[in-house]
């Protein structure tokens, strides 16, 4: 009996994956549990499996091509097995429009020289293809297919954006003429993240509290660890490892900031896993240091360093992404004093660091310079009250600022 090979969900914000490499082909033998192919999801490489002993009879997605969640992509079965490929192309045509429909004229599409197919020409395209082309405008029967049997898939979108003109749009009272000098596609990561921080920003309510801390004891103990760090574990010790190492250490007495909210529970989550943002091309990842309290700093530092060379490899595996319970983001490079961050959802708070900036301080009825970094906490209040998440803040300073006890 054939058995069938689909995307799998490989966490709750994933929709689509990418199809990059195709390890077999149709008529090939295959072995339970051996790759069958590897696809691409909006945080990492993956690759999927088949379930079960017998020959390739089936591959129904080409290499590029985006494959929502649980839909077929293969089929196994014997050697000599009869598969009935109309059954799994009547599934997709289920959902494309009869040939009787009138297709909506979309007001704004883009105009350009090829002629739309005649009213009720039938269009074989890809759930994804279509819902991008309604929310961008485009006219289907204007894209060219590279998919089996011509159909369009989101790539073909894609290409067609890219290859078509500026559009000059219209003249109106108040913007006058606009001419558009590039089209960039969102890549599948960039539409998650937006997709991601804009269901964050709506539902939780952000509450943000900001805190002044005198560095000058981190960074003299950071300094004196180099060398011995470095030895130990060819690592460079950072301050963003003192920075994780003081928040985990500081979460064990606030567990309501290390939780989640499902439905209408609050869930306080045993791990404390501390998530640092790393910066891609194409936007962020958020790999987790897991149960940081419990590390060393010079554990905390070679696995921190291992983390982000991999983020940038794009070798992580999918737990190492979703099993942070707590985020940092840090723009220490950059002259940024002050900002703040949306929660990464499902998290209940996230904290934003700046750079060390060397300021002017009255101690003792005397001013001293220091070195001073602004800190931001966000929380959801739906979980948490301001109240708790100031005392946080506070033995979070006050751990920096004191640090021999990190150690």
């Amino acid at each position: 009996m054939a058995t069938e090979v689909t995307i799998p969900n490989l966490g709750y914000t994933m929709r689509v994956a990418k199809i990059i490499k195709w390890l077999k082909s149709v008529g090939d033998p295959v072995e339970a549990n051996e790759t069958l192919l590897e696809i691409e999801t909006d945080k990492v490489a993956y690759g999927i499996e088949s379930p079960v002993v017998g020959f390739v009879r089936a591959i129904l997605a080409n290499i590029d091509e985006e494959v929502p969640v649980g839909n077929t992509v293969a089929i196994i079965g014997a050697a000599d097995e009869k598969i009935d490929l109309d059954l799994y192309q009547k599934r997709e045509k289920e959902a494309l429009p009869s040939q009787s429909d009138k297709p909506v004229v979309q007001k704004e599409s883009i105009p350009i020289a090829p002629q739309p197919l005649p009213t009720g020409s039938f269009i074989l395209a890809s759930p994804v293809a279509k819902k991008m082309a309604k929310e961008k405008g485009i006219d289907l029967s204007l894209v060219k297919g590279s998919g089996r049997s011509g159909r369009i898939r989101m790539t073909d979108v894609e290409r067609y954006l890219s290859e078509s003109k500026p559009v000059r749009a219209e003249a109106t009272p108040t913007s006058g003429l606009i001419d558009v000098a590039e089209i960039i596609p969102m890549t599948t990561m960039r539409r998650t993240i937006a997709q991601r921080l804009s269901q964050s920003s709506h539902d939780a309510p952000h509450f943000y509290l900001c805190m002044d801390v005198d560095m000058t004891e981190s960074k003299r103990l950071c300094n004196s660890l180099l060398k011995k760090v470095e030895m130990k574990t060819q690592v460079r010790l950072s301050l963003n490892d003192i920075f994780i190492k003081a928040a985990a250490v500081t979460l064990r007495d606030y567990p309501r900031l290390n939780a989640r909210l499902r439905s209408d529970q609050i869930e306080v989550l045993r791990s404390i896993n501390i998530g640092l943002a790393v910066a891609l091309p194409e936007g962020l990842i958020v790999p987790a240091i897991e149960k940081a309290d419990q590390k060393r700093l010079w554990q905390i530092a070679q696995e921190r360093k291992d983390l982000v060379e991999r983020t940038r490899q794009g070798t992580l595996s999918l737990s190492e992404i979703e099993r942070g319970t707590f985020t940092i983001s840090s723009l220490g490079i950059y002259d940024i004093r002050f900002f703040t961050s949306i929660i990464n959802p499902p998290q209940a708070a996230i904290l934003s660091i700046g750079k060390i900036f060397d300021r002017p301080v009255a101690k003792n009825g005397e001013i001293i310079i220091r070195p001073i970094v602004e800190i931001t906490l966000a929380i959801d209040h739906r979980i948490i009250d301001g109240a708790v998440g100031a005392k946080f803040l506070q033995d979070f300073k006050d751990s920096l600022e004191d640090p021999n006890l990190l150690v």
